[in-house]
């Protein structure tokens, strides 16, 4: 089953409130909305089950508008036609019979009457609302109950409407599309050109393929003033080169703005939602859905359909994109592999310390040397470390002087030496060698 308008109001309900209720839900304007409410056959549903047919009946009725319910192929039915109802027979009588001389022909039967056909049903007649009045009456010239002319009636009512349109973008947008002032009735709908790509005006429109060619190149921009910091700033060190490189950085940043918000009003949407772009994370997935986000048919409150950008420029700002990110893919596992081959090195030299260097020159054996290295050195003061050519040491640390840590060392070191071996002799007190080979 389809759904058809043919301008019928219901009782109670002005014009005006059903076409704005209407607008509204089914998000229809301008002359599409008038087109609807024109006083022709409009078919407002397609395809609608059966079961949905009076739940849509109802919500339109709420509306204001009383629509007709038909089938889905368009086709008119005529309702079946009873057949007429015939006397019952009389009961039969039976007669006397008489005699028929032969002679006599038989009576031919009385022809019976002709079935009744079905005139074909005429086709439904084109039907106008009247645009004062607001009463549905058939197609005609002046309007039977206010005598209106019709058709000027209309045609003064889209001007009214054309002209209101083009006041609300004036309002919005500083009078940049206002209509003319000449006595003249022609409203001017707007150029279709591109804003200026190098200006910082956040008037107009933009769509999404000369977006994303803006977009590129304020990234482009900010890219190139990300290198000259990383190049200059190290060389020269001055205010004269951070200023300008932060005025360059500050104008860039504010023109992606501009570009985000002319974006925004091509969707019909303000432009101070451009500021969500500066949030972390959500600001990326919100440039990304305007890349692809498609902007309002037409007019709207910002100014008139723009033109689509340059399709080879965007093509070739595509490719561009893919090899940026290719190369940086690439410097990045680079710059990753680098890294860790710098610190397997570092994690494989040895730590030089110049008294362990000297205690292999100094200190016989290498249990005494591993002692001095990782026991003595790292104890603090006052500590002293004595030992044989035997291979016998001894160390003490953490005493009142450091002549009590040297004999507390010397001691240690005679009870851990052999007999008739090499006397122990001291070899360090406090870091300091006493002893040199």
């Amino acid at each position: 089953m389809r759904l058809v308008f043919a301008g019928e109001l219901v009782g109670g309900f002005r014009i005006d409130e059903v076409k704005r209720s209407f607008g509204q839900a089914y998000k229809v304007d301008g002359e599409r909305l008038d087109a609807v409410f024109a006083g022709g056959r409009t078919v407002i549903k397609r395809a609608v089950a059966q079961g949905d047919v009076e739940r849509y009946v109802e919500k339109f009725r709420q509306m204001g508008m009383q629509v007709l319910v038909e089938p889905a192929d368009g086709e008119s039915r005529p309702a079946p036609v009873a057949a007429p109802k015939t006397a019952p027979a009389a009961p039969a009588v039976a007669a006397p019979v008489a005699a028929v001389p032969f002679s006599v022909p038989p009576q031919p039967a009385p022809p019976q009457p002709a079935a009744a056909t079905v005139p074909p049903l005429a086709p439904p007649e084109a039907q106008v609302t009247c645009p004062n009045c607001g009463e549905r009456q058939s197609m005609r010239a002046f309007c039977r109950s206010c005598s209106t002319d019709i058709a000027r009636a209309l045609a003064n009512k889209q001007e009214e409407l054309d002209r209101a349109r083009a006041e609300r973008l004036a309002a919005r947008n500083g009078g940049r599309y206002a209509p003319p002032k000449s006595g003249v009735a022609v409203v001017h709908e707007g150029t279709d050109e591109l804003p200026p790509v190098m200006s910082l005006s956040f008037e107009g429109r933009m769509g999404r393929i000369a977006y994303f060619n803006t977009g590129m190149l304020s990234l482009l921009g900010i890219a190139l003033i990300g290198i000259g910091a990383a190049v200059l700033l190290p060389i020269f060190r001055s205010a004269t080169v951070v200023v300008p490189l932060v005025l360059a950085f500050a104008a860039f940043g504010v023109w992606a703005m501009r570009v985000s918000a002319i974006r925004l009003h091509d969707l019909n949407r303000s432009g101070w939602w451009a500021l969500v772009l500066l949030i972390p994370y959500l600001g990326s997935v919100v440039s990304l859905a305007m890349m692809f986000w498609p902007g309002t048919d037409g007019d709207n409150d910002y100014g008139p359909q723009p033109r689509q950008g340059n399709g080879v420029a965007a093509t070739v700002m595509g490719v561009l994109l893919v090899l940026m990110l290719g190369g940086s893919l690439v410097s990045y596992r680079s710059y990753t592999k680098r890294l860790g081959h710098e610190a397997a090195e570092a994690q494989g030299q040895e730590q030089f310390d110049p008294r362990a260097a000297q205690a292999a020159e100094v200190i016989t054996g290498p249990a005494a040397q591993q002692a001095f290295t990782d026991e003595y050195l790292p104890q603090p003061n006052h500590k002293a470390f004595a030992s044989s050519d035997s291979g016998a040491f001894g160390w003490r640390s953490g005493q009142g002087s450091p002549r009590e840590a040297a004999r507390q060392a010397l001691s240690a070191c005679e009870a851990n030496r052999k007999p008739y071996t090499e006397p122990c002799q001291l070899i360090n007190v406090n870091g300091q060698w006493l002893t040199k080979r």
